[in-house]
């Protein structure tokens, strides 16, 4: 694959220049893998739309977006162009873990979100891109997009970061760390270090039943299952359910890249609220933190006071809330919500 030539649009690959990781550590030899959608002239005027993913998400926004994405919808690809890159760390085309460990001795390195943010900087500059209108995501994207926040090289007229704190807390941390603790216990592990297709199979699916609890809601799951075992018999249907999330994932995903971005999720930290908040304000025009009701991964109280600080900072920054049985993945269910939030000006 190629780096796409400016002013086109699908999937490229562009090979980064020297990264200033976030530890002191200069990495070479980098990729990103993106995808441009929409109308790249039209961008020009009305500026482009910047996308980052969460944990297991991918470039392909239409994927787990897809009812926002389209003409005249929020992220209206008539209007705008929209620029997304597989995160550093993932696996699907920018380098990650397996590819890493094929060519070095050490451990694939320990980025943060801001180090992921970084690393679109090199991208906007090849494609000639001079002003965002939206610059979005959820969860680890939430993460991201605050980052960009601060470092953005090109004016952002709106950020809006859904269901993100500004820093990551303890309980969350524990939750990571649990699904790690069921991956390293799988064999297969082999400390990441695996030929392909030869993973941690077990230890994946189990970490991704984990994640799914945290993910969603006992409101949910009390609604949706209760206490019936219509699947299979003996077993209850949310078992059933945790399970499939799992299998399903591993059909789909690398173990090493599901550590290494769930560790730069727990290093999420902005730092110093007034000071993020100075630079996200240069930069940014309106800046917009979404919160879950039911959230239990990251907690709506936490998103609701780094944008009160950034407000108190200067910032026009403002909160709104999903609200929500589904918990943590309501950015990804309650559209209409969603769109609501993404259409404010």
């Amino acid at each position: 694959m190629t780096t796409l030539v400016p002013g086109t649009t699908g999937t490229g690959d562009l090979p980064l220049p020297p990264l200033q990781a976030g530890d002191g550590r200069t990495l070479r030899g980098l990729r990103l893998r993106y995808r441009v959608a929409g109308n790249v002239s039209a961008a020009r005027e009305h500026g482009w739309i910047l996308v980052f993913h969460a944990l297991t998400g991918s470039a392909d926004v239409e994927q787990w977006w897809g009812p926002l994405v389209g003409p005249g919808k929020p992220l209206d690809t008539s209007r705008h162009a929209i620029l997304a890159a597989n995160l550093l760390g993932s696996c699907y085309g920018s380098t990650g873990p397996q590819e890493w460990a094929a060519k070095h001795d050490d451990p694939f390195p320990q980025l943060t979100p801001a180090d992921l943010a970084d690393a679109h900087i090199p991208l906007l500059e090849h494609l000639g891109v001079e002003r965002i209108a939206l610059a979005t995501g959820g969860s680890l994207g939430g993460m991201v997009t605050l980052e960009w926040g601060r470092r953005s090289p090109v004016p952002v007229d709106r950020l809006v970061a859904f269901a993100a704190p500004a820093a990551t807390s303890a309980q969350a941390i524990a939750w990571n760390t649990v699904q790690r603790m069921a991956i390293e216990a799988d064999p297969a592990w082999q400390d990441g270090r695996y030929a392909a297709g030869q993973g941690p199979v077990a230890g994946l699916a189990t970490a991704r039943a984990l994640a799914m609890i945290t993910y969603r809601t006992a409101v949910e799951f009390e609604a949706r299952f209760g206490r019936t075992s219509s699947r299979t018999p003996g077993r209850f249907d949310v078992d059933h359910y945790l399970r499939r999330q799992g299998d399903k994932l591993v059909a789909r995903f690398d173990a090493a890249s599901y550590v290494a971005l769930m560790r730069a999720m727990d290093l999420h930290d902005v730092g110093d609220l007034r000071a993020a908040a100075q630079a996200t304000a240069a930069r940014v025009g309106t800046v917009i933190g979404v919160g879950v009701d039911s959230d239990i991964l990251y907690a709506p109280s936490e998103v609701r006071a780094w944008t009160e600080a950034y407000r108190a900072a200067g910032v026009n920054a403002r909160y709104r809330e999903i609200a929500s049985a589904a918990g943590h993945d309501a950015f990804l269910i309650e559209w209409d919500q969603v769109e609501a939030i993404l259409r404010e000006g």
